[in-house]
């Protein structure tokens, strides 16, 4: 009987400008194999802009041989208030409440989770958001440590084997594939943004509150007045980072010691 395995993952949680996007992606557990002679990794570990276009062809070819991809987009507006709700919602609540949907229509029979928090913390708040849904799911906890859970999630007769585990982006091909599609898929994201809002290409850069990135820096720096009038839909206002708020609460001041 062929077995066939998902891996859920995310980029773009600590970006100030873009969507998060979270992919689940199944494959046959046999294609774990071919994952690794393609050359698949973690995503993060593709740096500068050679590393890009060797993980963008990469994504491309997983897709094709993936039996399912999933695709969820948060767009900045929801973080926002997500972030505005903070202590009663908060990033790691938005993502695992996708995070649930996706266990639930994911057709594998194994599927593998990269989580932040702590596993316990995870498993606990996805049997919640489910069964705050659906009562008729049960979760069986079957082995655990600080850095892995594993559970079968059941209803009826279906059940599904799940693993959360701490960078299992590093440790699963199926994980390390799910977080190649979404890298991917963000970065094009961004540069549809570009598009669509008339920006010279690239100003976005990779969209994280980074002063290294000059791209993004720009940007902030030219668009000054549209971004204190929150224009520009699809940054994070609520994300609490220096050259962002400055711009924002203080208006007046340069840029220029970030350049």
């Amino acid at each position: 009987m062929t077995i066939h395995i998902s891996g859920i993952d995310e980029t773009g949680r600590g970006s100030v400008v873009g969507p998060l996007i979270i992919v689940g992606l199944s494959i046959e557990k046999q294609q774990s194999i071919i994952l690794k002679d393609m050359g698949v990794k973690d995503s993060k570990l593709f740096s500068g802009l050679t590393g890009r276009k060797k993980r963008s062809k990469l994504a491309e070819k997983i897709q094709q041989i993936a039996q399912e991809v999933i695709v969820v987009e948060v767009p900045s507006s929801e973080i926002d208030i997500v972030l505005g709700n903070r202590p009663k919602d908060n990033l790691n609540l938005l993502e695992l409440r996708n995070f649930s949907k996706l266990l639930l229509e994911l057709n594998a029979e194994e599927i593998f989770i990269d989580t932040i928090s702590s596993p316990q913390y995870s498993l606990t708040q996805i049997k919640t958001i489910i069964h705050s849904n659906d009562s008729r799911y049960h979760f069986k906890r079957i082995d655990s440590d600080k850095d892995k859970i594993e559970s079968v999630l059941r209803r009826g007769k279906s059940s599904k084997r799940i693993i959360i585990e701490k960078k299992a982006d590093s440790k699963h091909m199926v994980v390390a594939a799910a977080s190649c599609v979404a890298k991917h898929l963000r970065d094009e994201r961004l540069r549809d943004i570009e598009k669509v809002w008339g920006l010279p290409d690239l100003i976005l850069g990779q969209g994280y509150p980074n002063i290294k990135d000059h791209n993004l820096i720009r940007f902030l720096q030219e668009y000054k007045t549209e971004i204190r009038k929150k224009t520009f839909p699809f940054i994070r206002y609520q994300w609490d980072w220096e050259c962002l708020q400055q711009i924002l609460k203080q208006p007046r001041k340069k840029l220029d010691r970030f350049l």
